[in-house]
C-alpha cells in the first residue's frame, strides 16, 4: 500500500546566505502544508481550518517528521488575525522573496504613509475611528507591496502551492550549477547576482504566455479563494 500522506523534502541547492537558507526551509514547509493529500482532496491547511485544530491535523504527517518541524508547521497553521497580516513580515514570501532581506514594520514606508493619512483625518467618534483603521488594515493586506516583490501581504501569508513548488525547484536547479563553488567578494555580491538572475527568470514568458510572477499570483489567489470557501462553509455549519 502506498503511503499518500504529505511529505517534506529538501533538495541540495546552492544558497547565497544562511538567512536565505532558513527562508528556503520555511518556503518548503509552506508548500508542503498547501499541497493536497490526493487529487481533489483538501490540503493540511484546509483540514486545519475545517477542524479548527492544528494538532489533530498534523497527525496526518508521517511519524518520522521531527518534533521541531511539527512545531514550525503548527505556527504556520495558527488562525489569521482579524486586522493587519503582520505575520507576512515573517513568512518566506515564496521563491520571489527567498533572497530578499527580512523587512519589518520599521522599514515599511507603505504602511507608514497609510497610517499618516489615517491619523490626519478627523472622525466623529472612537467607533468611526476604529472602523477606519480596520478598513486601512484590510487595504494594506490586499495592496501589492514592494517588500514582497509585488505580492500582497495576504498572498504572502497564504503561502505557495504545487505550481510554485515546481517553479521554485526549477529556478534553484538553474541557480545551483551557475554559482556553486564560484567565489564572491561578499555575501552582498552573491545576493545581488542571485536576485538579478531571479528577476530576469520570473519575467520570462512560459509556454502559456504567462510570466512566472503571473502564475504565482494566480495560484496564491486561488489558495486565498479556497481558504475563504472553507471558512464560509465552516461558518454556515455552525
Amino acid at each position: 500500500m502506498v503511503d499518500s500522506r504529505p511529505t517534506l523534502t529538501m533538495e541540495s541547492y546552492w544558497i547565497p546566505t544562511k538567512a536565505a537558507g532558513e527562508r528556503l526551509f520555511w518556503m518548503s514547509l509552506e508548500f508542503s502544508l498547501n499541497r493536497p493529500l490526493k487529487q481533489g482532496q483538501p490540503s493540511i491547511v484546509e483540514r486545519a481550518l475545517s477542524s479548527g485544530c492544528a494538532d489533530e491535523t498534523l497527525l496526518s504527517l508521517p511519524a518520522v517528521v521531527p518534533p521541531k518541524i511539527r512545531k514550525d508547521a503548527r505556527r504556520l497553521l495558527q488562525p489569521w488575525p482579524d486586522g493587519r497580516y503582520t505575520d507576512a513580515y515573517r513568512r518566506s514570501g515564496g521563491i520571489l522573496n527567498v533572497f530578499t532581506p527580512p523587512w519589518g514594520e520599521p522599514q515599511d514606508e507603505v504602511w507608514a504613509k497609510m497610517v499618516a493619512g489615517w491619523e490626519s483625518d478627523t472622525f466623529a467618534d472612537t467607533q468611526t475611528r476604529q472602523e477606519a483603521l480596520r478598513a486601512l488594515e484590510n487595504r494594506w493586506n490586499t495592496t501589492p507591496h514592494p517588500f514582497f516583490a509585488g505580492l500582497t501581504p495576504a498572498q504572502v501569508i497564504v503561502g505557495g502551492g504545487p505550481q510554485e513548488t515546481e517553479l521554485a525547484d526549477e529556478f534553484l536547479k538553474h541557480l545551483t550549477p551557475l554559482y556553486d563553488g564560484r567565489p564572491f567578494e561578499s555575501e552582498g555580491e552573491a545576493l545581488i547576482k542571485t536576485l538579478t538572475l531571479l528577476r530576469g527568470w520570473q519575467s520570462q514568458p512560459r509556454k502559456d504566455g504567462r510570466m512566472v510572477l503571473e502564475i504565482i499570483v494566480a495560484e496564491r489567489n486561488e489558495l486565498l479563494a479556497r481558504r475563504a470557501r472553507v471558512l464560509h462553509e465552516l461558518a454556515g455549519s455552525r
